[in-house]
């Protein structure tokens, strides 16, 4: 992955191409990341408007597209805006001839005019899901992740979905050391999974505005290595265990039991990034018992043992 081809049409957000030039557009070579070329793609190799602000000055026409690694579409201002027949073109062009096509945000709406989605999981910003489905009905459109990946077409959420995207890319093409230090260059966790939810009920706060819920939080947050589990959080909150669930949820948009095994994977990751604590001692300070069952959560989590995580994210002295 080493050239990328930005397809740039009227309307395109400042946002999404800011990205792409932040993942893609730095020179990073100190740091043994890339180089990258990075082409800006727009019809006619003209000048554009783009959102919300500015016109951008393009490097190459649409042909510019079929010799690239990868194509990002940003989203656009108007998703239903139309997508000129020429664009409609290149993209399949670039898909039939094996490039990897990246949509984040409404650029996805721009992938369905192309009928790339059809026959495959896309998402994008969960106020325009329902326009989607509309818009590509042969879609399996998702509701609750941050971005899809079906190998040659993949999609995002909003607006930072479409970071977690272009580092998964990142790590999915050149590994998981290099996306490590791309993440820490740009002050970003290294992986957040796709099948995480967009956004819960009420904004995710430091400190939820239930009092109960809040300090029950603090206080587990401190007691991770010790044997608690959900009845001691509900104890602890003293409310009812139906409503303690229905609060909790509503605050954190994950069940208790769910919120309690995360926090102690991540508490687990921590201690292998910055400590030389064998596999089983971090396992007994995280509270997840046993090297085995911390094998196995973080697997599920981010897709490696612990061994391997700590090679790759091993904070430097």
């Amino acid at each position: 992955m080493r050239t990328v081809g930005v397809l740039v049409l009227p309307g395109s957000r400042v946002f999404d191409l800011g990205v792409v030039g932040e993942v893609w557009g730095e020179d990073r070579t100190d740091d043994d990341i890339g180089p990258f070329e990075l082409r800006l793609c727009t019809p006619g190799r003209t000048a554009t408007a783009i959102h919300p602000y500015g016109r951008i000055a393009p490097t190459h026409g649409l042909s510019g597209l079929d010799e690239c690694d990868l194509v990002v579409v940003p989203g656009r201002a108007d998703p239903h805006a139309s997508v000129p027949p020429n664009a409609v073109k290149a993209l399949r062009r670039a898909h039939q001839n094996g490039v990897t096509v990246a949509a984040l945000c409404s650029g996805a709406f721009t992938l369905a005019a192309a009928g790339l989605l059809d026959g495959r999981d896309a998402t994008t910003h969960w106020r325009l899901l329902d326009d989607l489905i509309a818009a590509a009905p042969a879609a399996r459109v998702q509701r609750d992740v941050l971005f899809t990946d079906e190998g040659g077409v993949l999609t995002s959420a909003g607006v930072v979905g479409g970071l977690d995207l272009c580092l998964h890319l990142v790590r999915r093409e050149l590994g998981a050391g290099v996306a490590a230090k791309l993440a820490r260059r740009m002050v970003m966790p290294p992986t957040r999974e796709g099948g995480q939810r967009q956004y819960v009920d009420t904004p995710m706060p430091p400190r939820p505005s239930r009092a109960g819920i809040a300090s029950t939080m603090d206080w587990a947050m401190g007691r991770l290595g010790e044997s608690i589990g959900v009845d001691d959080l509900v104890g602890h909150a003293g409310m009812s265990a139906r409503t303690f669930h229905r609060e909790f949820t509503s605050a954190t948009g994950a069940t208790p039991g769910r919120w309690l095994r995360g926090q102690r994977v991540r508490y687990a990751q921590r201690l292998l990034e910055a400590t030389e604590l064998p596999v089983e001692r971090v396992a007994q300070r995280a509270g997840l018992g046993t090297a085995a069952n911390l094998r196995r959560r973080l697997r599920a989590e981010v897709g490696v043992g612990p061994d391997s995580y700590r090679r790759t994210f091993r904070q430097e002295a």
